[in-house]
């Protein structure tokens, strides 16, 4: 099978005329016939219904079209790949976090003020981190240093930013909304909206709900936006980190920290023990340190 068999093929299906699909690709309709019907052959069904006027997809013709597609997709993704390799490229960090929305400002800033560079920043989760590790392909690890497992902590070096802690977040017109901290006992009666189960906050928060003996709210687990829109619209309440408050700001919601026995947690930018970092990885780094201590 070749790739002018495919292009042939797409002609005739998009256009559905032998003889108009010949005149553009400019070959005669004889032998763009001959190319289809071998094309059949390979493939050992037909593709086509035909009736006197018009040559029609069957339901096969159809599925290998889709394909026909995603092929011609692909190579022209990668004619776009290649073209842009060629240009300059500009230094380029990649992060992984576990929680990605705790790190919109550092990053936003940093991108302000080091427009050459290019900053790509990817999620994971904590079961793929005690997986994985910190893969290759990235330069640091941004998380919690309860989020890793002893294994993991041992191959990284570290430098310490801020400390986090839970915080209730809920509607401005809430009863409780005036408190200056809510205990999740206090909540027992609430709709509650849940992070995912592997999101280092749920784990945190079902720690408590055990401690105090509370049932976990059932089927209540939502994505973050979602949980904060719900929020806003005074249908339940749920639980952020502190860390995420400022990137996440709502003028109908309130930010309430949740009493917990629990120490807060710290958040550190994590690198690879021994790795000769960049000059722009040691600039990120610096940059990093720098506007958390700004803001203590």
């Amino acid at each position: 099978m070749e790739l002018q068999q495919l292009k042939y093929f797409k002609a005739v299906a998009d256009i559905g005329k032998i003889s108009e699909a010949a005149e553009s690709l400019f070959v005669s309709a004889p032998a763009l016939s001959t190319s289809i019907s071998r094309l059949e052959k390979e493939l050992g069904f037909p593709l086509f219904d035909r009736t006197n006027n018009r040559i029609l997809l069957n339901a096969q013709g159809h599925i290998f079209l889709k394909h026909v597609n995603q092929i011609f997709a692909s190579l022209e993704s990668a004619k776009q790949e290649l073209q842009q390799s060629l240009l300059p490229q500009k230094p380029r960090i990649s992060l992984l976090s576990i929680n990605t929305a705790m790190w919109v400002n550092p990053i936003t800033a940093f991108l302000s003020e080091y427009p050459q560079y290019t900053l790509s920043s990817s999620s994971v989760s904590l079961p793929m981190l005690a997986q994985q590790g910190l893969d290759s392909e990235y330069s640091f690890l941004l998380a919690y240093d309860t989020d890793l497992p002893d294994y993991l902590a041992e191959e990284l070096d570290s430098i310490f930013l801020f400390h986090a802690y839970p915080v209730v977040a809920i509607h401005k017109d809430h009863p409780l909304a005036n408190q200056a901290e809510l205990d999740i006992r206090m909540l027992a009666e609430e709709k509650l909206f849940l992070p995912s189960p592997d999101h280092p906050l749920f784990i945190r928060l079902q720690k408590l709900f055990t401690l105090y003996d509370l049932p976990m709210p059932p089927e209540s687990v939502y994505s973050l936006m979602i949980r904060l829109k719900m929020v806003s619209e005074n249908q339940g309440i749920t639980f952020v980190t502190s860390s995420a408050i400022q990137a996440i700001p709502s003028s109908n919601i309130r930010y309430i920290p949740l009493a917990t026995p629990f120490h807060p947690w710290k958040a550190n930018l994590y690198w690879r023990k021994g790795q000769q970092l960049t000059e722009y990885e040691t600039i990120l780094k610096e940059f990093f340190q720098h506007f958390y201590e700004s803001l203590h």
